[in-house]
């Protein structure tokens, strides 16, 4: 019997090796080259020769209770998927536990590792060290097992690139990444999509000017957020195993990967292979999506050669001054201390039997533990695998011919090259529970479902259908572990419980979708009955119709020259639109330049709108332009702030608008002449930046400074903030996160810039809190297929949603956004409906709460001190930021009182435009709303109605009638909204232009559509409703707009179609494949029923079985 064993590396695998050793009453001595346990998992600011290398931010792709080792789960508190800080102090509490460390020797490395004299009688080996000093010592073991995993050696195949030696930035392997901000505006190119890939081309997305994702085949792209909001791994059951096997490869493969292009279509990504989901090994990224969506990462082919600077790509475009590129391109393994007739790599492919044992050695006192790259976590293989090693060792276990074992070996190679696509990766590929029961069956602990079912229903239906966690290893046989069976039936609490940081409303009983579904095409014939008179009187009687034509002709009375104070988006919007009415316009813009709230500056102005340097605009670029100005078909379909200003310039010179706009001069005063009932003129008083101070009469007046001006900083809401020690400011301040790297942050406020800057931040903190008094529910910009979400945004939900009862409507919505992940889970469910706030947009958010770093609380009770407390009581320490994200006041200080008044952020206008006071209606507020939408078609719309107000060719109603109508819209929203300053400018998007439209005359008539030209009309009624269908009749009618929607889909691809990338199959009905599932599976049963379990093949006595023990279910 071997006594002493040498454990080659102390990562995971060689815990688990001594752990085990130990537990079979065996001798471990563990030698690590470094001087500390953790191997890859263990994070250095620089990489060192010959060991694994990880980046600072990496999060482990693996779920705790599917990666924990088998009899030492997790602890509950910690998150799902765990950063690397986290496995290293979990590593430390598991040799803590165990007292594995006493027999590890640290900074000492084996230099050698060869067979004895006499192997063939003693099995023994010659092991020499080396220490730190220089001191090199031999050693005899009767035992060796290799833990050095498969992460040391990068494959940097330069040869396959030619002129990489000319390329004058620089480049490196990915194992040399550790943080972004070095390179913030740079160009980058990443060189593959694995895993690391993946990982580093989205970080390095968020600071880049442009970042470019390389690869040669594509990949399919799975997510860590499941189902539900659940890790994706705890879908993996046996159940599923099971019909992964007995189902046709093809068949199961489309299954599932029509589930992954309902997350987003990988054709219209540019990322679907040409081989299917289960030929390679997926990558896992949840942030992939949006940052292409977005832009900031463009995937492209492979690179086929660099010169000087530029990089060229195999369909033949070029990007040039690139200042980085990083490979991701893998890694090679090999084993210099073994002689190659012990064990012989070649091509990253060695001749292992179930990969563990050199089937050639005469003596099975050999180990290779951890090398396998699994559909699943590493942990749990690599301890099975020391597990059966040891007992091999033992004695306990017998291992095979050489003729069996290498029989076993060639049909392992046979079948990984039939079914994965040739790569250096390809090579140690294993599945997880397929892999784990063949393991277990040596060892004689693969649980027996059968008998489960039989003598613990409860476990065994656990075990069946449950996830494949590594406890249920430790039900029986050697090693059986009394806390197994626990450990199991509170695995789901485990999952539940690092989410469970702030109190939240109880999730409602689960409901059939069925009888909503059923009513609702009766309810909608019925709504549309009774609301037969609320419909456009010139639908009724068309002949009104040519009455409102009259509006067109020319007025007698016309307001000449027209204030506009503020050059953003909706100063453009009223100077284009003053001009298309023939008014002369003059915009006093307190800035240097144009852009407003989207142009960047890295020291925030007093009185001005000011943003984050990341900032990504979460409504898509077809239905954020301007109505007659499509956004170029290859910018991103959501804009960094860069791009809209790129956008924003391209609009003002098109439309020549510059030349009207008076830079560095700020408006003071904005008052009615003396003569104002008669004339309804304004004197306006402006001042430049030399302080010279002008005044200037105008006949008619659109403000357009918007509501992101004056933050709102409650800090009387917060007791002791005057004790706190560290830094706080208002949301408004932030602007990059790299100095709070490793620092304590919280975030108060959970709108988009809270939510966005939490994200943001989590990547660098040491933790992050988020605190939210009510909750929120939150959308993601990549809805179903990967497009963006508001793009479902059609009149056909507007009439839904105006016609069907509010909660049904709520409801349906809130059952969608709970399949991506359950927001009572998450400790983020609101008490209010979705539609009763403004609603949250963050594609990361559920990953960083998922991988725990973010932490979302309730509301901050007090601070003292650097200590945050918090309403549940919990209390944060040694806090070093607080972010206030508490949104924003807003005000006209340069308008009299009597002129407009504003008050908790309530202001009596006009369908937000107006002040309905006035003798005279030439002042208007453009922009002043918060639409469930996009502000840049509104504000225009808005002004297209002002200048026509101006013009003489629309007359407002009364006084009275404008009051009436600011009250019910009061009503409706105190009615619909949870009362809060933010909630007080609220429109949703389709109904508010439409509104505004009536006014203009360019509603558009979907009756008369569907009639003189059908295939516009059912793009109207069914597609997005884009800005342009506002020009495709009445003033300021458009020639391009048919144009325009009839391509709006063209477009939104248009910026994904950076890489060649196979065609998408033509859609089919679901209905066939489900069709044909039954008959699949039974005549797969049916060829299979030998195999089966005894169960299976006659199920009367299961069904017995259950009879007697479901009273205890």
């Amino acid at each position: 019997m071997a006594r002493r064993v040498a454990v080659v590396g102390g990562g995971s695998s060689g815990l688990a090796c001594i752990k085990c050793c130990l537990d079979e009453g065996l001798q471990p001595v563990c030698f690590e080259s470094s001087d500390d346990l953790g191997g890859l998992w263990r994070f250095k600011e620089n990489p060192e020769a010959d060991r694994a290398s990880i980046y600072h931010s990496v999060i482990i792709n693996t779920s705790k209770e599917m990666m924990c080792f088998s009899d030492f789960p997790i602890p509950a508190h910690f998150p799902n998927y765990m950063h690397n800080s986290l496995i290293m102090d979990y590593f430390r509490m598991y040799a803590g536990h165990f007292q594995l460390t006493k027999h590890i020797r640290f900074n000492t490395k084996v230099l050698q590792v060869k067979q004895r004299s006499d192997f063939s009688q003693s099995g023994q080996w010659d092991v020499e060290t080396e220490n730190k000093e220089g001191k090199k010592e031999k050693h005899i073991f009767d035992a060796v097992m290799i833990c050095i995993g498969h992460h040391c050696q990068p494959n940097l195949p330069l040869h396959d690139f030619p002129g990489i030696d000319t390329f004058k930035g620089q480049f490196f392997h990915s194992r040399d990444y550790k943080t972004p901000e070095q390179w913030r505006d740079k160009k980058v190119v990443v060189i593959g999509i694995g895993n690391s890939g993946g990982d580093i081309a989205v970080e390095l997305s968020k600071v880049t000017k442009q970042l470019y994702l390389s690869t040669r085949r594509g990949a399919w792209i799975l997510n860590r957020v499941g189902d539900n909001g659940l890790p994706l791994d705890l879908m993996f059951n046996r159940v599923l195993e099971l019909l992964k096997k007995v189902l046709p490869f093809n068949f199961f493969s489309g299954l599932v990967e029509k589930r992954l292009n309902q997350r987003f279509d990988h054709a219209l990504y540019n990322l679907k292979p040409q081989h299917r989901l289960f030929n390679q090994h997926p990558t896992v990224n949840d942030e992939l999506p949006n940052r292409i969506l977005s832009g900031t990462v463009q995937v492209k082919p492979n690179v086929c050669r660099f010169q000087g600077s530029s990089v060229e790509f195999d369909d033949g475009s070029v990007v040039e001054d690139v200042d980085l590129v990083v490979f991701a391109t893998g890694y090679r393994f090999s084993f210099p201390f073994l002689a190659s007739q012990v064990l012989s790599v070649s091509d990253n492919k060695a001749s292992l039997y179930k990969y563990v044992f050199p089937p050639e050695v005469q003596r099975n006192t050999l180990a290779i533990i951890g090398l396998v790259q699994p559909l699943g976590a590493i942990m749990p293989i690599s301890e099975m695998q020391a597990r059966w090693a040891t007992r091999v060792f033992k004695g306990c276990a017998k291992l095979p011919s050489v003729v069996d074992m290498m029989k076993d070996i060639q049909c392992k190679k046979e079948t990984m090259a039939q079914r994965y696509v040739s790569s250096q990766r390809h090579t140690i590929q294993v599945d997880y529970i397929n892999y784990m029961d063949e393991i277990a069956e040596q060892i004689g602990v693969q649980p027996n479902v059968p008998r489960l079912l039989m003598t613990d229903p409860r476990m065994g239906l656990n075990v069946l259908l449950g996830p494949c966690t590594p406890y249920q290893y430790r039900l029986r046989g050697p090693g059986k572990w009394a806390g197994a069976r626990q450990a199991i039936l509170t695995q789901w609490e485990r999952v539940a419980r690092p989410m469970q940081t702030r109190p939240c409303p109880a999730a409602e009983p689960s409901r059939s979708f069925l009888g909503p579904v059923m009513v609702s095409a009766a309810v909608v014939a019925v709504a549309i009955y009774i609301n037969r008179n609320k419909l456009p009187t010139f639908l009724q009687d068309p002949t009104e119709l040519l009455e409102m034509i009259k509006v067109y002709l020319p007025a007698l009375l016309m307001a000449r020259r027209v204030a506009v104070v503020g050059g953003g988006g909706s100063g453009l919007a009223c100077i284009k639109c003053c001009l298309d009415e023939g008014l002369q316009p003059v915009c006093f813009e307190s800035s240097d330049d144009l852009g407003g709230l989207w142009r960047f500056k890295e020291n925030r102005e007093a009185d001005r709108a000011s943003i984050y340097h990341s900032v990504i605009i979460n409504t898509s670029k077809e239905m954020m332009c301007f109505s007659d100005f499509p956004i170029p078909a290859h910018f991103p379909n959501y804009m960094h702030n860069s791009l809209i200003m790129d956008y924003f310039r391209m609009y003002a010179g098109h439309f020549q608008l510059t030349k009207h706009i008076r830079f560095n001069t700020k408006v003071l005063q904005v008052k009615q002449r003396s003569d104002f009932s008669q004339s309804g003129q304004w004197d306006v008083e402006t001042e430049n930046k030399e302080g010279k101070k002008e005044k200037h009469i105008f006949d008619a007046v659109m403000i357009c400074i918007g509501h992101h001006c004056q933050p709102n900083l409650p800090l009387h809401d917060f007791p002791g903030i005057d004790t706190f020690k560290g830094q706080f400011f208002h949301s408004r301040d932030y602007k990059t996160p790299e100095q709070w790297r490793n620092k304590k942050a919280v975030v108060i406020g959970i709108g988009n810039s809270g939510g966005d800057i939490a994200v943001e931040l989590s990547k660098v903190t040491k933790q992050l809190c988020l605190s939210t008094r009510r909750g929120a529910w939150v959308q993601n910009r990549v809805s179903d297929g990967g497009f963006p979400r508001d793009i479902f945004n059609t009149r056909v939900l507007k009439f839904q949603r105006e016609n069907l009862p509010f909660g049904f409507i709520c409801s349906a919505a809130e059952r969608r956004l709970n399949l991506r992940f359950d927001h009572s889970l998450y400790n983020l469910k609101p008490k209010h409906r979705l539609l009763s706030q403004h609603p949250t947009v963050s594609d990361e958010l559920p990953n960083r709460i998922l991988s725990g770093t973010v932490q979302v609380k309730p509301n901050v009770r007090r601070f003292q001190g650097s200590s945050v407390e918090f309403d549940d009581g919990s209390v944060v320490e040694d806090v070093d930021l607080v972010v206030f994200a508490t949104g924003y006041r807003f005000s006209f200080p340069f308008l009299a009182s009597s002129v407009l008044s504003v008050s908790d952020n309530k202001a009596s206008l006009y369908k937000y435009v107006f002040p309905p006071e006035l003798q005279r209606n030439t002042l208007a507020i453009i922009g002043q709303v918060q639409p469930l939408g996009a502000i840049m078609p509104i504000s225009e719309m808005q002004a297209r109605w002002a200048t026509r107000v101006f013009k003489g060719c629309i007359k407002l109603p009364s006084e009275a009638t404008m009051m009436k109508d600011i009250r019910s819209k009061r009503e409706a929203m105190t009615k619909r909204y949870v009362s809060s300053q933010r909630h007080t400018i609220q429109v949703d998007y389709i109904s508010y232009m439409d509104e505004i439209a009536e006014q203009v005359g360019v509603r558009p008539s979907i009756p008369r559509l569907l009639l003189t030209d059908p295939r516009m009309g059912l793009n109207v009624l069914l597609g997005p409703c884009t800005p342009y269908q506002y020009r495709l009749q009445g003033p300021g009618r458009w020639a391009g707009a048919r144009q325009a929607i009839l391509t709006q889909w063209e477009r939104v691809a248009r910026p994904m179609q950076t890489r060649p990338c196979p065609a998408a199959e033509p859609r089919r009905l679901f209905l066939g494949p489900l069709m044909v599932l039954a008959a699949a599976v039974g005549v797969a049963i049916y060829i299979n029923r030998n195999k089966l379990p005894t169960f299976l093949q006659d199920p009367t006595e299961l069904l017995e079985g259950i009879k007697v023990y479901m009273p205890s279910l």
